[in-house]
């Protein structure tokens, strides 16, 4: 009946605060604290029980605490979380893992990275040996690895370099200086752990290369578009191009946040996100990260960037050749 994983942090089993165990027979009074998505949620209702208003965390006979904890120890990083025999206690439950400002329940088949957060409850003692395995060192982190960035951005613009060959065109189609860094980079996010690479990169570095990249960005479309910005205005096209592009911008945009938000009942900051990478907008989405003071844009955007990117990339090339 549950297809995704379900974690219960901490329950109320014959007046008692525990952990539960596999072996542990649940009573018709039992209480249980679950960490699952709001959609899984009504099922596990459906399954156990109704929900009740009771934190399990303020009974004044619990000898639980929670405690978030930073993986810094690279002998558990690149590895699934069912498969470290040394993390798995029985007075210890892994409830949550927050990596890159989003959070998802934990399950066994999680590959630790370097930076992840671990929400864990348990007794005092086994919380304490958790966070001398997991390393807890915030000096660790505070060196950034630019390594496999500039790893990544070298064979990104070999990548891009390359021409592709399409049957019945005459010219080959390259995805350029941004397709190619772009389709490394997504490589890198999902096999990065398989070659050993550490992904993590500091809150202040990244927002650093955030933002310069941002400037430099704006910068070069000023200088390549500006000398031609005041001839554009004194013979009066600049108007009717200003005036086509605010339609061609603002009507797509429009309906498709109607949309998201009447049938698929998105939030305001996912459309945000959606919307920014759907035009390919940095600016758009660090201000919607600003405005939102959180990462859930960024969810959104990474989803649907890539594939407006490249396909951007190839149908204007495409279109050239067609009706060149």
């Amino acid at each position: 009946m549950l297809n995704e994983p379900v974690i219960i942090s901490r329950m109320l089993h014959h007046g008692q605060v525990i952990t539960p165990t596999p072996d542990l027979l649940l009573a018709e009074d039992d209480v249980m604290q679950f960490v699952a998505t709001k959609k899984l949620m009504e099922k596990v209702k459906l399954l156990v029980g109704s929900e009740i208003d009771m934190n399990l965390r303020t009974i004044p006979t619990s000898n639980l605490i929670s405690r978030f904890i930073v993986v810094t120890r690279k002998e558990v990083t690149h590895k699934r979380l069912g498969n470290i025999m040394e993390l798995q206690h029985e007075a210890l439950t892994i409830s949550r893992i927050k990596r890159a400002g989003i959070e998802m329940v934990a399950h066994g088949n999680v590959l630790l990275q370097l930076g992840d957060t671990i929400t864990v409850v348990g007794t005092e003692d086994s919380v304490n040996e958790f966070t001398n395995l997991v390393g807890n060192s915030l000096k660790r982190l505070e060196a950034p690895d630019l390594g496999p960035i500039f790893i990544g951005i070298v064979f990104g613009i070999i990548l891009g370099s390359i021409p592709f060959h399409i049957p019945n065109i005459p010219v080959s189609v390259k995805i350029g200086m941004a397709g190619g860094p772009l389709i490394v980079a997504l490589f890198l996010s999902r096999f990065g752990n398989s070659l050993y690479l550490n992904n993590y990169t500091t809150n202040s570095a990244n927002l650093m290369i955030r933002e310069l990249g941002i400037a430099l960005f704006l910068a070069s479309v000023g200088l390549s578009s500006g000398h031609n910005l005041a001839g554009a205005f004194v013979d009066g096209s600049g108007y009717r191009w200003i005036g086509m592009g605010i339609i061609i911008t603002m009507i797509p945009l429009l309906l498709v946040g109607l949309f998201a938000k009447k049938f698929l009942k998105k939030t305001y900051f996912e459309i945000c996100g959606l919307l920014a990478g759907a035009c390919t907008d940095p600016p758009a989405l660090a201000f919607a990260l600003k405005m939102a003071g959180n990462d859930i844009p960024s969810a959104t955007y990474a989803t649907v960037y890539p594939l407006t990117m490249i396909l951007r990339i190839l149908a204007a090339q495409l279109l050239i050749l067609f009706f060149a």
